[in-house]
């Protein structure tokens, strides 16, 4: 029998790290080995590159319903909705899946029979009081006299996640503004899952790369599971609170006839290293265009949120991102609560409209933008925020065509 990688077995700790940068002087280094999108972090050990491969194996393995698919999924494959432009990117919007809850937030919960609020598109439940038979959702408007909130999602592309693991909760929460004390309307905040403080998925609802594999394995497929390493190391803020997929370190399980759980510990291992282990898109060198659209990204106010530079126990990450959920606006609301939010004197204790500032590193090779997809193009993208990034965006609209194309020239290189 495999055993997992010492490095999934025994995660290193965090430094406690605290700063940070909102500055436009940092401009993207070569990298010291030509990495090509999809390719492991370098200087990982032989054991570690092993489990890497096995675990893109198992990223691309379609399952069928002899091994636990189902009984609802939305895909076969971890690689169905990660695959764009290459194994563990994004995907296109016909790959978009349906997110649902009953009641107003914060007080909602999934659709009957379901494990949280990802509705999945195939499969069959007795138990459901909507269509699940060989086709997409036919979703109610309320159930049991309480509303039916419906939204959708566009795939996460993982490249680089796992390095936000070795971001620090400190650092992450000397960013935090809940009530916007220094008064530049930009109040964000952190999030929770009930085993520590989050940091990736739409809102930031998840705390450790472990969950954010084990939940999409149960709700995207039906793939049951046990815990693995459980939080993964990080520290909890608020343990035994409830989160949007299920509580973060229980067993997963399902009715279909096999044996939970589905995927044996050492392929979750193996699949958590995939994960974990891909390296961050590599930024490409500057031109002209890109130097001034740099620091015309920071002079409109983009920078408040998208940190060039975030510190870790793994190095500088330049990913453009402060980890923490925004108000992005009405245009931006769906009214589904993720997680549970740091408490703020000025924003609702839900989710709702709020999500995480985006990562920017390889930002030009994922479209569609935006966490449904909505937008076609990164202008579009831009033009669309609203709530605390409005200031940002108007100044973006009133910069002349030149100067947006230098902004975009700028993202292009990331």
């Amino acid at each position: 029998m495999r055993r997992p990688i010492p490095v999934v077995l025994a995660l290193a700790v965090f430094a406690a790290c605290s700063g940070g940068h909102r500055t436009s002087d940092v401009t993207p280094e070569p990298p010291a080995t030509e990495l090509e999108l999809g390719d492991p972090l370098p200087g990982l050990t032989a054991e570690e590159l092993a489990a890497f491969a096995r675990g893109k194996e198992l990223f691309a393995k379609r399952f069928k319903p002899s091994e636990g698919l189902g009984p609802v999924y939305n895909a076969t494959s971890c690689s169905s909705c990660h695959s764009k432009p290459v194994m563990g990117g994004g995907a296109d919007l016909y790959r978009n899946f349906y997110v649902a809850a009953i009641g107003i937030a914060p007080f909602q919960s999934p659709l009957p029979g379901l494990p949280s609020q990802v509705v999945p598109a195939f499969g069959s439940q007795a138990t459901a009081m909507f269509t699940l038979e060989g086709k997409r959702v036919d979703l109610p408007t309320d159930l049991f006299g309480a509303p039916v909130v419906v939204g959708q999602r566009n795939s996460i592309p993982i490249f680089g996640t796992g390095l936000f693991e070795f971001v620090s909760n400190e650092t992450i929460l000397g960013h935090a503004d809940p009530d916007d004390a220094d008064g530049d309307g930009i109040s964000g905040r952190v999030n929770n899952d009930g085993a520590g403080l989050g940091r990736f998925g739409t809102k930031a609802q998840s705390n450790s790369v472990e969950f954010f594999t084990r939940a999409p394995l149960m709700n995207q497929m039906g793939i049951t599971s046990n815990p693995f390493l459980g939080a993964a190391g990080t520290i909890s803020l608020a343990p035994g609170l409830a989160q949007g997929s299920g509580t973060p370190n229980a067993a997963t399980t399902d009715n279909d006839g096999v044996a939970d759980p589905e995927i044996a510990p050492t392929d979750l291992g193996d699949l958590i290293a995939f994960t974990r282990f891909l390296a961050p898109p590599q930024p490409q060198p500057f031109d002209a265009a890109a130097t001034r659209g740099q620091q015309r990204f920071a002079d409109i106010g983009c920078v408040s949120c998208h940190l060039p530079e975030l510190p870790s126990s793994r190095g500088v990450l330049r990913a453009y991102t402060d980890l923490l959920i925004h108000d992005m606006g009405p245009g931006l609301e769906e009214g589904i609560n993720f997680g549970v939010p740091q408490a703020s004197a000025t924003s609702p204790t839900h989710t709702g409209r709020e999500w995480r500032t985006a990562p920017l590193w390889g930002v030009s090779k994922f479209g569609p933008w935006l966490h449904d997809g909505r937008a076609a193009t990164l202008d579009e993208a831009i033009r669309q925020h609203g709530g605390e990034a409005l200031v940002s965006r108007d100044s973006y609209v009133a910069l002349t065509e030149a100067e947006r194309a230098d902004v975009l020239a700028f993202l292009a290189r990331l």
